[in-house]
């Protein structure tokens, strides 16, 4: 019996058939084929949905860290407006790391601290993480480390005159004071997102992938 005639004799018992026995009949027959044919197809989406997603380009990257809005807040129109405001395209990518908390106290962290800290060190690590926005525990654990860059250094100089009212300097890992945060306190954000916390401090990562891209999001969250 050749390929042709198999098929037609299956066609012809399954029309004999009740829906419930068809269904019983294909799964008891041709559950491996079926389940060979969803890994291939799951295989498929999955290379597909990584090559899609090359297409993308990730312009600015933020850990938002100790929000204590109990998951009121939101990313999203800040997101949208940042998004608009610095003219970026619809394949560009403004990633938001939210819902991280941090704790420096000298109890043992949970376990969702403890990931989420090593999250962030990860993030920092590996140079994926433009912005931190925290709370002044965060910012001076993480600038005792020398994870940001010196504001003197990386804002042009009008730009620092016009924001030191609002700089916060910390020991950096040697213990000098650096210029180290920008309080968000007399901005919009906290409106913007929900999100809270008391205040809320920007600093920048040292070395930073998108130096441009982050000096335009200050100005907008300052103009």
């Amino acid at each position: 019996m050749n390929l042709k005639e198999e098929a037609k004799n299956e066609r012809k018992k399954l029309s004999q058939m009740s829906w419930s026995d068809r269904i019983w009949y294909i799964w008891e027959y041709y559950k491996f084929h079926l389940l060979a044919l969803l890994l291939i197809l799951g295989f498929l989406f999955t290379i597909g949905t990584i090559l899609y997603r090359k297409t993308f380009t990730t312009r600015l990257s933020f850990a938002i860290v100790n929000d204590r809005s109990g998951g009121y807040s939101s990313t999203l129109p800040l997101e949208s407006a940042l998004h608009q405001a610095l003219g970026y395209g619809s394949k560009d990518v403004i990633e938001f790391n939210d819902g991280l908390s941090a704790s420096f106290d000298d109890g043992p962290a949970s376990q969702y601290t403890y990931a989420a800290m090593m999250k962030i060190s990860a993030l920092a690590a590996s140079g994926s993480l433009d912005i931190m926005i925290a709370d002044q525990a965060a910012i001076e654990h993480y600038a005792g480390v020398s994870a940001f860059a010196d504001l003197r250094v990386l804002l042009p100089e009008d730009m620092y005159e016009s924001l030191e009212e609002y700089i916060l300097s910390v020991p950096d890992a040697s213990g000098e004071m650096v210029p180290t945060a920008i309080s968000l306190e007399d901005t919009d954000f906290r409106e913007i997102t929900g999100i809270s916390i008391d205040p809320p401090y920007l600093a920048v990562m040292a070395d930073p992938p998108h130096t441009e891209d982050i000096l335009r999001t200050i100005q907008y969250l300052f103009q």
